[in-house]
């Protein structure tokens, strides 16, 4: 695996061009790309230093007026240089740090035995419901971000899939996969204190693995923690760069802008 080719697709595949999952939509507007609908997150954008304060500021300054969060993910290897600083300066407010890892799906020997472990594709409403109650006790807040309104023809997409892991019976953990052209990506992945240190987390990982080679993704991606990076550098996973989210958090309301 080239790493340097891999991140060049990645931002070209996943960024730049984003499939919308359920609920969102691909706003284009002058050098940005954003994300819109359930959440605001923007995706991609082509600034310089001459130019980069005004468009955070101007991010600011709708979002505050529509009452509405909006997160900016930055890179280890995005430019302008002096972005993030702009950001902290407009109020946005910076995630603990994290890692994006690549895996290379010629090169994948995960085991799917995950012993008293059953990984679940939710295709159900009841398993909605156990996917959400087990993210919420895995991270101690509410996942719903418009989740909770899916329809059954989102829980069937392709390229779009919630899976939640059970022990006797009972949901210990979810997890989401995206499959965005050539890359399947892992996100959200939690387990529920009481059943961390199980092989809960691996055998999430393995099944959304599985179901994105299938899916037809050439490359695995995931944004990791510290606390869950050695467990996935162990799996086959390399570090590719290094990731921060900022976050503007304004006062949610009802209805959804562009």
């Amino acid at each position: 695996m080239v790493l340097d080719e891999k991140l060049a697709a990645f931002d070209r595949e996943v960024r730049q061009e984003p499939v919308p999952g359920p609920g969102l939509r691909v706003v284009r507007e002058g050098k940005l790309v954003r994300l819109a609908g359930r959440f605001h997150f923007v995706s991609f954008w082509v600034l310089d230093p001459t130019d980069a304060r005004a468009a955070v500021d101007e991010i600011a300054r709708r979002f505050r007026a529509r009452a509405e969060t909006v997160i900016w993910r930055v890179h280890g290897h995005d430019k302008p240089a002096g972005l993030a600083a702009h950001l902290a300066t407009a109020g946005f407010v910076p995630d603990p740090p994290g890692t994006l890892l690549f895996l290379d799906g010629d090169c994948v020997h995960l085991s799917s035995d995950a012993g008293a472990v059953q990984v679940r594709r939710v295709r159900t409403r009841l398993e909605l419901d156990d996917f959400l109650g087990a993210a919420a006790r895995a991270f101690d807040s509410d996942p719903g971000a418009g989740l909770r309104d899916v329809d059954a023809g989102d829980l069937q997409r392709p390229d779009w899939q919630l899976f939640v892991a059970y022990i006797d019976g009972l949901p210990v953990a979810s997890a989401r996969l995206e499959i965005s052209r050539s890359f399947g990506l892992l996100y959200g992945g939690g387990v529920i204190p009481a059943q961390r240190r199980r092989g809960v987390y691996r055998a999430l990982v393995a099944a959304r693995v599985a179901a994105a080679l299938r899916g037809g993704a050439k490359t695995i991606a995931t944004e990791a923690r510290e606390t869950s990076r050695p467990i996935l550098e162990r799996l086959g996973f390399r570090a590719a760069t290094t990731e921060t989210t900022w976050v503007l958090r304004n006062r949610s309301r009802s209805g959804q802008g562009s």
